[in-house]
């Protein structure tokens, strides 16, 4: 019955630490809390931890494609003009050494396009 209890304490701990590697505690410090101190202890002390400043800039292009869309919106073209450049600089330089799955490159690549071809568009406008 013992072993059970260990079993379970250990397969906790290892889920644990899955839980833990997206955040700065990472999957190693994570699973050796939960193992010494207990899976409870170690979840509370994952979640309290923060997450992967890597997983925050995964999508760093947002930001300025929503700031773009607004300036245009806002038929203020020279500053959605910028904002488009910044979001294609980011589409085009933080993705290059990153593993993608082959459909999202595509479809990073087809957002490229379309974003040159809304720049171009605006530039005539201007």
């Amino acid at each position: 019955m013992e072993a059970l209890y260990i079993l379970i304490w250990i397969a906790l701990s290892f889920l644990v630490g899955y839980i833990g590697q997206d955040r700065k505690i990472g999957f190693g410090l994570a699973l050796m809390i939960s193992l010494v101190l207990s899976p409870a202890v170690g979840l509370v002390v994952v979640l309290l931890s923060e997450k992967n400043s890597a997983n925050k800039n995964i999508h760093e292009f947002t930001k300025h494609l929503e700031l773009a869309k607004k300036a245009e919106y806002k038929e203020q073209v020279p500053e959605a003009i910028n904002h488009y450049m910044d979001t294609l600089y980011h589409l085009e330089n933080d993705y290059q050494n990153r593993a993608m799955s082959k459909s999202d490159n595509e479809r990073r690549l087809k957002l490229i396009e379309s974003l040159k071809q809304k720049v171009d568009i605006l530039k005539a406008r201007v």
